[in-house]
């Protein structure tokens, strides 16, 4: 049995709390997931920057992606057997429950980013693009 120890001058006094239950609410993240499949002979190499987003269609709102696999991050390029068909996943902050419509924007300072545009929302928030669109 442990009993507290009296206070002394130099120490502080004994503070004893009461039991008290505290209920957080608990929210998953539910990412929105883009699965894209490149054709056999779309390209030898791949990569995605971190400035790609799915844009709402009726409002300002902007997902922005959290993670991906089975692809590089700008400025990292990963190969691809060409001839193969390859398949990478990106994984994009929740969209808001209004959301109907939206695009999936790769914003890039050059030429060649990729945008699908018009993808209609589904209840499970799980999207099959294909490349070349």
């Amino acid at each position: 049995m442990v009993r507290p120890m009296s206070p002394s001058p130099h120490s502080p006094a004994l503070v004893v709390l009461p039991d008290v239950e505290v209920e957080a609410e608990v929210r998953p993240l539910d990412p929105v997931v883009v699965h894209v499949r490149c054709a056999p002979h779309y390209s030898h190499s791949l990569r995605i920057w971190q400035s790609t987003f799915l844009l709402d269609r009726d409002s300002a709102h902007t997902s922005s992606m959290i993670d991906f696999e089975n692809i590089s991050l700008y400025p990292h390029w990963m190969s691809v057997p060409f001839g193969r068909p390859h398949q990478f996943t990106l994984y994009f902050e929740p969209l808001p429950k209004s959301v109907q419509l939206f695009d999936l924007s790769e914003i890039i300072p050059e030429p060649g980013g990729w945008h699908f545009p018009a993808i209609r929302r589904n209840q499970e928030d799980v999207y099959w693009l294909n490349l070349p669109n």
